[in-house]
């Protein structure tokens, strides 16, 4: 299993368009009342190369959510780009809205074959 957590965290918090964002949580914001911000995690991570009976290569999709008080579609392009300089493909994005809670939401998910460089 390859785990490129912490880098796909670091593009999306040094990434410019993302400075005015109020934080970067794992799986689920702890709370909404600081916004906009950002939640990410890894939906999928499955091994779909070998060599001398170890994996070398992982298909991974990360999921990225925006929330907001307003328009997210300026927050949407940084994350896809920041995703895109790490090789990652934007297969899904949908247009959200919570309606209890008056919050704009972006869904946004990324798939990337990763090979370990180090083989």
């Amino acid at each position: 299993m390859q785990n490129i957590k912490s880098t796909v965290l670091s593009a999306l918090q040094t990434a410019t368009a993302l400075s005015t964002l109020t934080g970067f949580y794992f799986q689920y914001p702890t709370a909404f009342t600081n916004l906009p911000l950002l939640s990410y995690f890894e939906l999928g991570n499955v091994g779909n190369l070998y060599a001398d009976n170890q994996e070398i290569g992982s298909e991974i999709i990360f999921q990225v959510d925006l929330w907001g008080k307003t328009s997210l579609s300026n927050y949407a392009l940084a994350v896809d780009s920041a995703m895109t300089t790490l090789d990652f493909v934007r297969i899904f994005a949908t247009d959200l809205f919570e309606v209890d809670t008056q919050i704009f939401h972006k869904s946004m998910r990324f798939r990337r074959d990763y090979s370990d460089p180090n083989f």
